[in-house]
């Protein structure tokens, strides 16, 4: 019996440079989902290709820590109005309302319903947000309640010590693929790392992108580009499937 394998490509939308990385890798590579930043200016343009690639699986990419919201959301706006990486500092801090965070996920998951016209297949998040422990049992409850999957990073749930009350999930999340010195030795290290384990459904995070003016914006731009001509190799999927994965997504999922 295979092993399942999700590919996931974060930043859909984020602009245009990014949104055509994730397509380019998923039509021509490895990536097998990616999520979408909703509150993101160029989201309209990743909806239009979206259309174009309807057998792109989509998840939602819950944002708190950058762009606007799309709510009034008092508790992590700064005085430009602005999300930024102060989330981290103010759930310290106490600071984190539960109420408005809420009404937060609700509308960016609307948004997605009316750009995309369907359900995200998950739920994850930007800078991991999601897995701050004051924050995981509302995105899974919410996650729960619409009846889709989530990213789950069970290394943090140990951590701090919180509760997994979703199935809809894969036993492991691996965020190692990201940073300055990227192989494709590394990316199938991670597939051999979880067959040690006896992993039976592996999710593996990615940012592939050409480059753009928005892209260079970012702190980590160049490596976007590396990560895009390594899931593009076509010697990838033989080699995947010779560890026996098989890719998929979370459309549909079926807990293991």
């Amino acid at each position: 019996m295979h092993k399942r394998l999700i590919i996931n490509a974060d930043d859909f939308g984020l602009c245009p440079a990014q949104s055509y990385g994730i397509v380019e890798a998923f039509e021509h590579g490895v990536v097998s989902s990616t999520t979408a930043m909703v509150n993101s200016p160029a989201i309209e343009h990743a909806a239009w290709l979206a259309k174009r690639f309807p057998d792109l699986p989509i998840g939602l990419h819950f944002v708190l820590s950058w762009g606007k919201p799309l709510s009034p959301l008092s508790c992590l706006v700064n005085a430009q109005g602005e999300l930024d990486k102060s989330i981290w500092q103010k759930n310290e801090q106490g600071l984190l309302v539960a109420r408005e965070i809420m009404e937060e996920l609700r509308q960016q998951f609307d948004r997605f319903v009316t750009l995309f016209g369907r359900s995200p297949s998950h739920i994850d998040s930007h800078h991991h947000v999601h897995m701050l422990p004051s924050l995981y049992p509302l995105v899974e409850a919410f996650a729960r309640q619409q009846g889709i999957a989530m990213r789950i990073d069970r290394e943090e749930v140990r951590r701090h010590g919180l509760t997994v009350n979703h199935e809809l999930s894969c036993q492991r999340f691996d965020s190692r693929f990201y940073g300055e010195s990227l192989t494709r030795e590394l990316l199938l290290q991670l597939l051999d790392d979880a067959n040690e384990q006896g992993v039976r459904s592996l999710e593996i995070m990615c940012h592939p992108a050409f480059i753009d003016l928005e892209v260079q914006r970012s702190a980590y731009h160049q490596p976007r580009l590396t990560e895009l001509a390594i899931l593009t190799d076509p010697a990838l999927p033989e080699l995947i499937a010779a560890r026996g994965y098989c890719l998929t997504s979370y459309q549909g999922w079926q807990s293991s």
